[in-house]
């Protein structure tokens, strides 16, 4: 008797969409981009807002009488500070003493004979000509947020297109990041089991049983009835 032998065809490779690894770089480091620079502004922001809940006050710095270390579009945090706290080389925020309805921020530099402060800006080469009184600084400078107050600045300064190219920026990137989620959300993750049977081949493509010679029957055995010889 010859026993039934197996014979596997190869397994075949279900078709599916590929994607070499190179194109996937490039899109994964624009992602990489557009996310870094929407944390990076999230955290500024973060930055200017979240000590006001602790009694700091933020200010745009909108001039650049106190570059390097401020420029314009910074946003500077300042704390109240009493009249007997001060001492030269702090930077103060007070309302301007030539009657200028603005704040400005500088530096002390002494105290004149009557008590009022003598400041000037750092990127100035003379002191400012007013003196100010103690009783009008509003506070002292604590903390800089580099260039988050720049929409402001621009704002101010009629800046349109700076504005305009920031808000298009921040609106692409938005819009890039939720795509791109939504993309890598609605793709396949692979075939099933389901799947993978349904599209698999027949099975006696895969399989092939090879016949059996008929078994004589053995000595007295009684054929079938309807089979035998007459």
């Amino acid at each position: 008797m010859t026993a039934p032998v197996l014979t596997s065809a190869p397994r075949s490779r279900v078709p599916g969409p590929e994607v070499g690894e190179q194109g996937l770089r490039p899109a994964a480091v624009y992602r990489g981009v557009v996310a870094a620079l929407l944390v990076t502004v999230a955290g500024l922001v973060f930055l200017a807002l979240a000590p006001r809940l602790v009694g700091f006050e933020g200010h745009v710095v909108v001039s650049g009488s106190m570059e390097p270390r401020i420029s314009p579009g910074d946003v500077v945090l300042t704390r109240p500070v009493l009249p007997q706290d001060l001492q030269p080389g702090q930077v103060l925020l007070f309302p301007d003493p030539e009657g200028a309805d603005r704040l400005l921020l500088h530096r002390l530099v002494s105290f004149d004979e009557r008590g009022d402060l003598v400041t000037r800006g750092d990127a100035n080469q003379s002191n400012d000509t007013t003196p100010v009184p103690a009783a009008s600084v509003i506070g002292e400078a604590q903390l800089r947020v580099p260039h988050v107050g720049l929409p402001a600045y621009w704002r101010l300064t009629g800046q349109w297109g700076h504005l305009g190219g920031l808000t298009a920026l921040l609106a692409a990137a938005a819009v890039s990041t939720v795509s791109g989620t939504g993309s890598r959300a609605g793709r396949s993750r692979g075939l099933t089991s389901a799947d993978r049977l349904a599209t698999a081949p027949a099975a006696d493509h895969v399989v092939h049983r090879v016949g059996l010679p008929p078994v004589p029957p053995s000595a007295g055995t009684v054929p079938a009835r309807g089979t035998g010889r007459r």
